[in-house]
C-alpha cells in the first residue's frame, strides 16, 4: 500500500495520514459519560486523496498526494457545494444512545442504517438518565435552555423507568411476547445500531447536530464523530470549518475534544 503525503498550509497542519484505510483501531468513547452510552469507529475507507482524485478524473488525472494546489480544490468544492467527490469513502460507526436520540439521527435519511430490534433481543436495564435538566426555550420551541438540578424530578423520573421495567418484565413472565411487551419501555432506554455514511453526509449531519438548536446528547455524539474523522480527511474537514462552522478552530477544537471525550 502506497503512502500518500501531504503538503499542508499551516492551517492544515493536523493533516496527519491520508493512507487508504480499510480498518481502523477500534476507537470508543462514552458521549454521554454516563457509562452506557458509546460510540465507536468500527470501518473507514478513503481519504483526502480519494476525494481528489474523484474530483478530477474528469480530466483524467490522478495523484498520489494532496498539494497547495488540491487544498485549494477542495476549499473549492465545499463552498460551492460540488459534493459528489466527497461521497467515493465510507464511515461506519456502532452507536449506543438513548432511543429518542437514535430517532432525531434516523432522520438523515441518505444513510445505512441496521439497529437492535426488542422483538428479538430482551431489553437491557440501561436508561438514560440526565445529570441536570433543562428549561424549554422560550423563543424557540425545538431547544432547550439554561440548565437545573431537582432532586424530586429526578427521583420521580427514576421511579418512572424503574415501573416500565418492572411492567415490562411481568408481561414477559406472564407469557406476552417481546414484541407488545416493549411497548411499555421509554424512549430513554437504550437503543444499539450500525450507522454508515460517506463524507458528504456526515459532515452535513455534524453541521445541523453540533449546533445551538439541537438537542444536547445529540450534539455530543456530533463532537465526538467529527474527531474520529478528522485524522482521515483532515484537508476536507478543516475546509468544511472554513466555509461552514468559521465560530470553531478545528485545530484547536481537535485537543479539546480529546479532553472532553478522554481520549
Amino acid at each position: 500500500m502506497t503512502n500518500r503525503k501531504v503538503n499542508t498550509q499551516n492551517s492544515y497542519k493536523s493533516a496527519i495520514n491520508t493512507n487508504q484505510i480499510a480498518i481502523t483501531p477500534r476507537q470508543k468513547v462514552d458521549p454521554l459519560k454516563d457509562g452506557i452510552s458509546s460510540l465507536e469507529l468500527i470501518r473507514i475507507s478513503g481519504s483526502d486523496v480519494d476525494i481528489v482524485n474523484a474530483a478530477r478524473v474528469s480530466y483524467g488525472k490522478v495523484v498520489t498526494e494532496v498539494t497547495e494546489r488540491d487544498i485549494h480544490l477542495i476549499k473549492f468544492l465545499i463552498k460551492h457545494a460540488h459534493t459528489s467527490p466527497f461521497e467515493h469513502n465510507q464511515l461506519s460507526f456502532r452507536v449506543k444512545c438513548p432511543i429518542f436520540v437514535g430517532r432525531q439521527w434516523m432522520r438523515h435519511r441518505m444513510n445505512s442504517y441496521n439497529e437492535i430490534s426488542y422483538r428479538y433481543a430482551k431489553a437491557k436495564e440501561e436508561f438514560y438518565v440526565p445529570v441536570k435538566w433543562r428549561t424549554q426555550d422560550k423563543t424557540n420551541k425545538q431547544a432547550s435552555a439554561k440548565s437545573f438540578e431537582n432532586k424530586t424530578l429526578k427521583k420521580k423520573y427514576l421511579a418512572s423507568l424503574e415501573l416500565a421495567l418492572k411492567t415490562y418484565h411481568e408481561l414477559l413472565d406472564t407469557g406476552v411476547c417481546r414484541e407488545l411487551a416493549r411497548g411499555v419501555l421509554p424512549v430513554s432506554l437504550y437503543t444499539q445500531f450500525i450507522f454508515t455514511c460517506n463524507l458528504h453526509s456526515l459532515m452535513h449531519f455534524i453541521k445541523l447536530r453540533w449546533h445551538e438548536g439541537a438537542q444536547w446528547e445529540i450534539q455530543q455524539y456530533a463532537k465526538a464523530m467529527l474527531h474520529m474523522a478528522f485524522p482521515h480527511f483532515p484537508v476536507a474537514l478543516t475546509a468544511w470549518q472554513e466555509v461552514h462552522r468559521p465560530d470553531l478552530n478545528l485545530n484547536k477544537e481537535i485537543p479539546t475534544l480529546k479532553q472532553i471525550l478522554d481520549l
